[in-house]
């Protein structure tokens, strides 16, 4: 298992990576985080905790600049969570399906390298994946979404479609 790397964050904005002994970016923890580094920002005077404000940067960052993950749609029901007793389930929920994408999305990746196709799937979103037809998968997804839909209905997050 790899150890934390530990960022120190300076007053002056300046992140420090104690491995390195030398001073990095933003842009550097990001890479880190691609790369699956295991990161630890902690306040150089105080060893505070920051590791979740950098995260939540880097994000805000990403968001603001080129094809943005989460719609308005989307921020809005994540804020609607705030204060409400679904608030205990959602990140666990979240962190769960985010993990089996990656993993998914790792299978595919490795199946398109096995056939010479490597990082072609996600130009092509899924049309040649699987034999040639992407309708399982498709059907896999809107079931997917059905089950969370009514997960956050019937937790009263989200207002029941009127029939």
């Amino acid at each position: 298992m790899e150890e934390k790397r530990i960022i120190k964050k300076y007053p002056n904005r300046r992140l420090y990576d104690t491995a390195i002994s030398g001073y990095i970016t933003v842009a550097d923890v990001k890479q880190m985080i691609i790369e699956y580094a295991d990161i630890l920002v902690v306040d150089a005077k105080s060893g505070e905790d920051l590791t979740r404000q950098v995260f939540l940067q880097i994000l805000l960052e990403e968001e603001a600049g080129g094809t943005p993950i989460l719609s308005n749609e989307m921020l809005c029901q994540m804020i609607r969570m705030y204060g409400q007793t679904s608030q205990s389930v959602f990140g666990p929920f979240l962190e769960q399906n985010m993990k089996i994408f990656s993993e998914w999305q790792s299978g595919v990746q490795e199946q398109a390298k096995a056939m010479g196709k490597a990082n072609k799937w996600f130009t092509d979103p899924l049309r040649q994946s699987f034999s040639g037809n992407n309708l399982p998968f498709m059907e896999w997804q809107k079931s997917l979404q059905q089950q969370a839909l009514n997960f956050w209905q019937n937790m009263g997050v989200v207002p029941k479609e009127k029939k």
